[in-house]
């Protein structure tokens, strides 16, 4: 084995060597320290962008936001003006309920008084038909007897008549008398005349 002495070297060429692997080590440094800066680069870009897309969702956002409050005012606006239409209609509606509810009631009230006033008038046609009946039934049971008085008279009249004619004639004879035929005819036109009479107050 060889011993190396430290005299016997190239310190130049020590030197050089140590430079170059100086100045490789400078270049992966600078290489590394570019790396990270171009990382650090790209993400400061990522995050511009990010922060960019950030704002302009928030822009949209802000603007959907005022949008949708424009939108709701309206909505608002017109709700509370179609709200006032419609409790005005509906009040509307109760004074036409109430006023039918009224009209229905008194329409009600006039119906009973008519039907208590129809009643009261079918009662009292049906008293006065009953009475009618009735004077028309004593009025025919007055008929019936008088009819009968009526046949009854003509017949006493019919046969005191006849008992005159014949007490007539009885009388003329006693005083001797001798009927003619114009004394007969006399007396028979004149029996027949009280006869028409007695026939014509005869009730047929």
């Amino acid at each position: 084995m060889r011993t190396l002495s430290i005299r016997g070297l190239d310190w130049s060429g020590v030197c050089l060597t140590a430079l170059m692997l100086l100045s490789t080590a400078a270049m992966a440094a600078d290489d590394k320290a570019g790396k990270a800066l171009q990382r650090a680069q790209q993400k400061a870009q990522s995050l511009e962008q990010e922060k960019n897309r950030l704002t302009a969702e928030k822009t949209q956002m802000q603007d959907d936001l005022k949008k949708a409050q424009d939108d709701a005012s309206r909505v608002k606006s017109a709700s509370a003006a179609k709200l006032g239409s419609v409790q005005k209609e509906l009040a509307s509606l109760q004074d036409d309920k109430q006023r039918l509810s009224d009209e229905l009631a008194q329409l009600k009230a006039q119906a009973a008084e008519q039907q208590l006033a129809a009643a009261a008038q079918a009662r009292q046609q049906q008293n006065n038909l009953q009475v009618s009946q009735d004077n028309l039934l004593a009025k025919s049971k007055q008929l019936v007897q008088c009819e009968n008085n009526n046949q009854s008279l003509y017949q006493i009249n019919t046969d005191l008549l006849s008992r005159y004619e014949q007490a007539y004639k009885s009388a003329y004879l006693l005083r001797g008398g001798v009927f003619t035929q114009l004394g007969t005819v006399k007396l028979e036109n004149e029996t027949a005349q009280e006869r028409e009479k007695l026939q014509g107050l005869r009730v047929k």
